[in-house]
Parts: structure tokens; sequence; C-alpha cells
């Protein structure tokens, strides 16, 4: 009986540690880095530079747009979406990206937030501009230089014309 009463505290002393920190097994020091990969996101598109979007993401990405859209994989869907060959040109004019809350353990985070987003696209001579605000939910990979990339990256789309 002693011995069951033993390993019953013993049981206790070892797992119930290890259920408290399931909340958030991040350190500040990946927080930090999984929040400056958000700014970098925001860079990139205000600069322009489709390159440095792309080397936020893992090669076995998935985008999951908004309305049902099919799921785009890996850095050529990822592409394909983003940056098709033959699409008009777009210019980011506005991107803010707000991580309201983030969490995971020491090798996937998630976080999600809020965005706002405005554009101009020209084709044909004419130049449209539209915007939306909206909410995303981010799923990142630690890589094995300690550095964080995105691995899926899920949001929603109510466009308003301007």
């Amino acid at each position: 009986m002693k011995i069951r009463k033993l390993f019953l505290l013993v049981s206790v002393f070892f797992i119930c540690p290890m259920i408290m920190a399931g909340g958030n097994g991040l350190s500040d020091d990946d927080i930090a880095k999984i929040k400056r990969v958000h700014r970098m996101f925001e860079e990139a598109w205000l600069r322009g530079d489709a390159a440095s979007v792309r080397a936020l993401f893992t090669d076995d990405c998935v985008l999951l747009p908004p309305h049902g859209d099919i799921p785009r994989i890996g850095q050529k869907g990822l592409n394909e979406y983003w940056f098709p060959p033959n699409a008009p040109s777009t210019q980011i004019t506005k991107l803010v990206v707000t991580p309201q809350s983030i969490g995971g353990d020491s090798q996937i985070a998630y976080v999600w937030g809020t965005d706002e987003v405005a554009w101009t696209t020209a084709q044909n001579g004419k130049t449209t501009s539209a915007s939306h605000k909206g909410i995303f939910l981010n799923v990142l990979r630690k890589q094995t230089d300690g550095e964080w990339k995105l691995s899926h990256h899920m949001w929603d789309e109510a466009i308003t014309k301007r």
C-alpha cells in the first residue's frame, strides 16, 4: 500500500508540471522571433518583395484562402495564388498585421490576430483600389537554425472598394 501511495505521489510530482506547462511552452526569445516574422511579412509586402515573402514560408506551406477557395500547397501553390505570372500589377499600400495571441511549444506555434490591408491594381490603363480588415490564423514551425517560418496561413477577406 505504501508503494502505491509513493508511486502516486511521484507520478503527480512529475506529471502535473508537464500538464501545467502545456499552455505555452514558448520562450521569450521564440515569441520575439515569431513577432518578427509577422513584421517581416508586413515589410516584404509593402516593399513588393515577393522573394522575401516566399522566404518566410516553409517549402511545404499551406495557404488557406477565404471563401472556401481551394488550399494552395507548397511554394508552388503560394506562387500560383499570390504571384501568378500574368497577373495585373498590384501594389500593397497598407498592411498592418497585429498578433492578438501567440501559443505553442518549442517547435510549433500558433498565432491569431487582426489584419488590415489595402492595395492598388493597375490593368489596361485603369487603377483600382481595394482594402479590407480581417482576422488571420498562422501556424509556424521552428527551423533547425532556431528561426521560425510560416507553415500554414489562413485569413478572411471582406473586401471594400474605395
